[in-house]
């Protein structure tokens, strides 16, 4: 039997107001579900009271009453799906969490978070009572999946935990937070996805890549058209770090948005200049770009943009910035006199280089202001 008490006290504590159990005929019950316009609902609302369906015999239904003010979409949500899995459970005992019960702990953790993330509280421990707690132990390792412009009925909850325990070979953490989906994995269970030569941080990152390279396929390739961008942190210790976590994968989309559109998988330490850039006040920016004049109008040449951009992230190689373009190596050189005839800049020399890229990212910037 399910813990009815303990079930109370999580509904309680989510409402912040006591609930008070009531019996009726399950007749009546069903009149005032279909009253209210939601037929299927399990919560629903009546008189100025919320009311929710706590249990039914053959011809009477338990229901909770709790007098506030407004219920939120989540919130009534998450209290739908405690009060199905509690109902469920009348009948028998499951050998383990059931897929419903798992998404009420998602959807309360993840609820918590959020707010947590609007307080600006972001080294608070996770509550004692939310028993996802028990899966944050050891060293974690963070990824954010947002999805924008979704089509049809978007990800669901189940299905993308299912497709992820299976590609990481083990349990995982999925929260739901607003738009976005924090997965969090346990870094022992990513062992197989390792090299056997000693690890470095650049093979670790190299591993990172290629682990969010191939779950953003998989991803992409269950939820076409779903507009998908996934960013991807260090490891971190401990559950109270998990807000402020949260708070860098999110800048570090936006981050990506801005400034590589074309792109979808990002991370913090490839940004660190990016991230710079964008906290110079808006004035700032203004003034740079008109100082460097004449450059700034030629970054508005898509040609000339690609060029230099492809240039920079191939740190300055001219040889392998020529075979990506696709063009000969000469007509790379030829792109690069010419725009240091017109701009006095010259990318193959550091310093100038460094302005180059400072007016690029700018430019983009301003360009979407």
């Amino acid at each position: 039997m399910t813990n009815m008490n303990l079930l109370k006290q999580q509904i309680e504590q989510i409402l912040g107001a006591p609930l008070q159990l009531t019996e009726m005929e399950l007749q009546a019950w069903n009149e005032m579900t279909v009253a209210s316009g939601q037929p299927h609902s399990g919560v629903i609302r009546n008189n100025g009271k919320w009311l929710g369906r706590w249990s039914s015999g053959l011809s009477t239904v338990q229901v909770f009453e709790v007098e506030i003010a407004e219920l939120s979409e989540r919130e009534i949500q998450l209290i739908e799906l405690l009060l199905t899995y509690a109902y469920n459970g009348q009948e028998s005992k499951p050998s383990g969490p059931s897929r419903r019960e798992d998404e009420a702990r998602s959807v309360e953790m993840g609820d918590w978070l959020q707010d947590q993330i609007d307080r600006g509280e972001l080294e608070c421990p996770v509550p004692d009572h939310m028993s996802l707690k028990t899966h944050l132990q050891g060293t974690m390792l963070p990824f954010l999946l947002s999805v924008e412009h979704s089509s049809g009925d978007g990800i669901q909850f189940a299905k993308l935990n299912k497709l992820l325990r299976s590609y990481f070979g083990g349990e995982i953490v999925l929260l739901p937070i607003k738009e976005d989906w924090l997965i969090l994995v346990n870094e022992a269970i990513l062992q197989d996805f390792r090299e056997e030569s000693e690890p470095t941080q650049e093979a670790e990152r190299d591993m990172l890549d290629a682990l969010c390279q191939g779950l953003y396929e998989l991803i992409t390739n269950e939820w076409v058209g779903g507009g998908l961008q996934l960013a991807a942190g260090d490891p971190f210790t401990g559950d109270r770090h998990m807000a402020a976590v949260a708070v860098s994968l999110r800048e570090t989309l936006q981050l990506g948005r801005v400034f590589y559109v074309t792109e979808h998988i990002y991370f913090p330490w490839k940004l660190r200049l990016e991230r710079l850039i964008y906290s110079i006040p808006d004035n700032q920016r203004v003034q740079f770009v008109e100082e460097i004049g004449r450059q700034s109008e030629l970054l508005k040449d898509e040609e000339t943009r690609k060029t230099l951009q492809t240039f920079f992230q191939l740190d300055c190689n001219v040889s392998e910035t020529a075979k990506r373009l696709y063009i000969h190596r000469n007509t790379l050189l030829y792109r690069i006199d010419k725009f240091k005839q017109e701009t006095g800049l010259d990318v193959r020399s550091f310093q100038d280089a460094v302005l180059v890229k400072l007016g690029l990212l700018l430019y983009k910037l301003t360009k979407r202001a």
